[in-house]
């Protein structure tokens, strides 16, 4: 993988990788919350498996991209939109991991003319919608009614959390681990895939935890652009069974949102199936 970075229009910077630019099947991946780009399957021998062109975008504040102060999950679908169209790209195929799969179905409804397939791997649901308010997990319902009246506390909890990556980094990942479901720890339990995760946790809280904080801001806000299905897209959803971040609740509400998508239900899989599933998952999003 290629780390790289890229001056859109307005004079933003994007950190991204990218792979196998000589590659014609071009997969787009939205990351996931606290976390960034470089969690992603350190494996390219799978990507020349399935002839892709891969391309991963940190949001703003996450690695090397800009901050960007209260934007919208609209304003990001733009900022892709600009990176596609300056790398010349017409087409592609969408995976989005966890809070990315909120991102990325609001990119697949506002350019669905760009969009093959959308791969919602353990994503996210929207945080503000009364459909969803019986539904959200508990972690994910404390922040959205945190952000809706006390946004600070938010705020003050993230840049805590990035303190402590700062000061123990070793300590804090290993903290995290001890509070994932088993499935998840043998997942992170493998060197190199540790290896990546910390690092995308390094590159999320690396602006003292506010590119996370105005994610979270974005993914709180509502959007006109995850209400409608997607004609002439080819949608699959994936969700774990042990899944206890986005659970199969909120993936039986895609369901119904996406009524001709196919449904991959993984016994004993957690949230990091997107990496432990990362062969399928490719070979689903291009078929």
């Amino acid at each position: 993988m290629q780390d790289s970075f890229i001056f859109l229009p307005d004079n933003r910077k994007l950190s991204y990788i990218s792979y196998g630019d000589t590659n014609e099947n071009t997969i787009i991946f939205f990351h996931g919350f606290g976390s960034s780009v470089s969690s992603i399957h350190p494996d390219t021998k799978i990507l020349d498996k399935y002839n892709v062109r891969f391309l991963a975008v940190n949001r703003p504040g996450y690695g090397n991209s800009d901050l960007m102060l209260k934007y919208s999950m609209e304003d990001f679908a733009d900022l892709i939109n600009d990176f596609l169209n300056a790398k010349e790209i017409q087409k592609v195929s969408i995976i989005g991991w966890s809070a990315g799969g909120l991102y990325s179905q609001v990119f697949a409804d506002k350019y669905y003319e760009k969009v093959t397939s959308l791969n919602l791997v353990s994503s996210a649901i929207p945080l503000n919608s009364n459909e969803t308010k019986k539904i959200l997990p508990s972690n994910w319902k404390m922040i959205s009614n945190l952000n809706r009246y006390i946004p600070i506390m938010t705020k003050i909890y993230l840049k805590s959390l990035s303190k402590k990556l700062s000061n123990d980094l070793d300590g804090t990942i290993q903290k995290s681990i001890q509070q994932m479901v088993e499935s998840d720890q043998k997942v992170v339990n493998d060197l190199l895939m540790r290896t990546v995760m910390m690092k995308g946790a390094v590159e999320a809280y690396c602006n003292g935890g506010l590119g996370v904080y105005y994610d979270a801001l974005a993914l709180c806000k509502a959007s006109k652009h995850i209400s409608n299905p997607l004609q002439d897209v080819n949608v699959n959803i994936w969700q774990g069974e042990k899944d206890t971040i986005w659970t199969s609740e909120t993936s039986n509400y895609l369901r119904e949102k996406y009524p001709k998508s196919t449904y991959s239900f993984i016994n004993n899989e957690g949230h990091l199936l997107y990496l432990s599933h990362w062969d399928e998952i490719l070979k689903k999003s291009l078929s």
